[in-house]
This record gives structure tokens, C-alpha cells and sequence, in this order.
């Protein structure tokens, strides 16, 4: 029995196969309305739980969101320790290894690039916390490069010890908001590929205002449902997820922004490299590829390799500056 919100399938007129767990019914995270409209089920391909999930439409805003989704006592389980973006080196296949870490330097030198061509060079003296900073690799590459000492911030307490025991660097276990960081702390605020798995993004940002100076910056990476692989795959693209709460346009975006204190200053698209490859797989039938082993990844890359001559169309990211004003 589905422990969904009563009558909410009839009232709202969707039809999906409500999972089995505690369920919630939130408003807009743009506007606050209560007015949804399905636009397609959402089901758990990364680990193949059972179940359907909302994706709708605000009618007021546009805003797209998950609605119902697992509430907060159900949340946690859909991020199991094995879950790949909590894989840490030493859990990696080892032939895996170096070319994850390839990868994965490569990936935050040029987020770092598309940060700096916005608003200028980090400096060493840069006070920057990272929101949902995983294995910390983005704050590890930039002590390296720009010699900044940036505070990361994760819910999931194991990674929080790895960032703490294995990189010696500084990190809070728990939400941006229970971290209480003094006001007009820090000159920028990261939040990559974290505010679509935020159950609340105005709470969210409202505190990075807070504890950012005036002037300072907030940068957002999160998937551009806009974009040409989100249209092709439907509710097999790779970003269509129960863990994904919120998907925003440039201009959602900038509402949400406009409404928590900051302005909108910049945004572009990208593609990672071998992630269409993950929608391909899906798109074919294949659940509980989340877990990404060496037979996983190695189906992904391949798979990606028919879109190379179309990668410059197929951008799957946003990343988005906005000032605190």
C-alpha cells in the first residue's frame, strides 16, 4: 500500500504506480504555487526500485518538479553507500582508477575555466564553500591550481570522513543550513550538480545569500532539461531521476535566484564526456546500472561514441553565475 498523500492521484488526475514508501506533495520551488501538471512518470533506473514517481509542470511559473516524490524519512535510502558518486578511489575497479581520475581533473579544471571567463581568477585568498561536495574533488583540484582552502559541505557522514581523514580537508557533515556559517562569510558559494537533489532550493539559497558577501557569487551546475538529449530520451534521459527534485530553465532559474537575493549574471551549456551513454543504456531496457562497475562504464563510454561529431548539440548541463546583491 502506497503511503502517498491521500486522494492525489484522483484530485490531480495522474496516473502512476505510486512506490511503496512515504511520499510527499510539494508546492512549486519557484513560485510556492500548488498547481501541478504530469508531464511523465519517473522510475528508479539507476537502481531499479519499484515504483513511479511525478515529474509535472507548475501552471503558474512552468517550474518542473517532482510531485510526489519520496518524502524525508524515504529520501535518504534512494542514496545507498555504493551509490557511484560516493565511490571513492580505493572502492574503484582498478583498472577504473586512473582514468576516473583523469576524468575527474579534467572535469574541474574546466568548470574552473567557465567560473574564471565569468568573474575573474580565484584567488588564493578565496573564501568558498562547497554545497553537496561528495568525494571534495572540485575543491581539491582548485588547491592545487588557485591554492584556495574551501570548506566542503556534505549530508552523507562518510564522505564527510573521507574528505576529513583522507584529503586533511575541511568539511561539515550535514545541510548548508544546519552548518550555521557566519554572515557575509564567503566570497562564493558552489553548488554543483547539487540543487536539483535539494528537497528545498529557496531555503537552500536563501541561506548561501546569507553567509555570502554582497558582491560575492553563487555558481549553480545542474542538468539543462532544455536540451536536446532531455527532449530525445524522455523519461529515459539519464537526468530523469527520483534523486532529482527540481529541473530549472535559465529562466526558472533566475526567478528562484531573483527571489532568494541574488541576480543572474551567466549561464552556458555543456556535455560531460560518455554521459549520453547512460540514456542510451537506458533508453534500451537496462536498470540498476547505478552502480557503475567496470562492465557499466565500460557499456557507457561505448555507447556514447556514436554522438561525438553531435556533442556540440547534445549539451546535457547548465552552469549558472548569479551575484549576491
Amino acid at each position: 500500500m502506497s503511503s502517498a498523500p491521500s486522494g492525489l492521484s484522483a484530485t490531480r488526475g495522474f496516473s502512476l504506480q505510486l512506490p511503496n514508501e512515504l511520499l510527499e506533495e510539494p508546492p512549486c520551488p519557484v513560485c510556492g504555487a500548488n498547481e501541478p501538471e504530469l508531464v511523465m512518470p519517473v522510475s528508479d533506473r539507476l537502481f531499479g526500485k519499484p515504483g513511479e514517481y511525478g515529474l509535472v509542470s507548475c501552471r503558474e511559473c512552468s517550474a518542473r518538479y517532482l510531485c510526489p516524490r519520496a518524502g524525508p524519512e524515504a529520501l535518504a535510502a534512494h542514496y545507498p553507500d555504493d551509490y557511484f558518486i560516493y565511490m571513492t578511489p580505493d572502492k574503484a575497479h582498478p583498472l577504473l582508477r586512473p582514468i576516473l581520475a583523469r576524468l575527474g581533473r579534467s572535469r574541474w579544471l574546466a568548470y574552473i575555466r567557465r567560473f574564471e571567463r565569468a568573474v575573474g581568477r580565484f584567488d588564493a585568498s578565496c573564501q568558498i564553500v562547497d554545497v553537496g561536495c561528495g568525494q571534495n574533488n572540485f575543491l581539491a583540484t582548485l588547491r592545487d591550481v588557485r591554492g584556495c582552502q574551501g570548506i566542503g559541505v556534505d549530508f552523507k557522514p562518510e564522505m564527510s570522513a573521507f574528505v576529513r581523514d583522507a584529503l586533511g580537508m575541511e568539511v561539515f557533515a550535514g545541510t548548508l543550513q544546519q552548518a550555521r556559517f557566519a554572515d557575509g562569510k564567503f566570497d562564493v558559494v558552489t553548488m554543483s550538480e547539487y540543487l536539483e537533489h535539494e528537497p528545498d532550493p529557496p531555503g537552500v539559497l536563501s541561506e548561501a545569500h546569507r553567509i555570502t558577501k554582497r558582491g560575492g557569487h553563487v555558481a549553480i551546475e545542474i542538468p539543462f532539461i532544455e536540451g536536446v538529449p532531455a527532449k530525445l530520451f524522455g523519461s529515459r534521459w539519464s537526468q530523469i531521476d527520483p534523486r532529482h527534485l527540481s529541473y530549472f530553465t535559465r529562466d526558472t532559474l533566475a526567478r528562484l535566484l531573483e527571489r532568494t537575493g541574488f541576480k543572474l549574471l551567466h549561464t552556458e551549456t555543456f556535455q560531460m564526456p560518455f554521459n549520453l551513454g547512460m540514456s542510451v543504456l537506458q533508453a534500451c531496457g537496462l536498470r540498476n546500472i547505478g552502480r557503475m562497475g567496470i562492465v557499466e562504464s565500460t557499456l557507457m563510454a561505448a555507447t556514447s561514441l556514436p554522438f561525438l561529431l553531435a556533442y556540440p548539440w547534445m549539451d546535457e548541463f547548465m552552469f549558472a553565475i548569479a551575484r549576491a546583491e
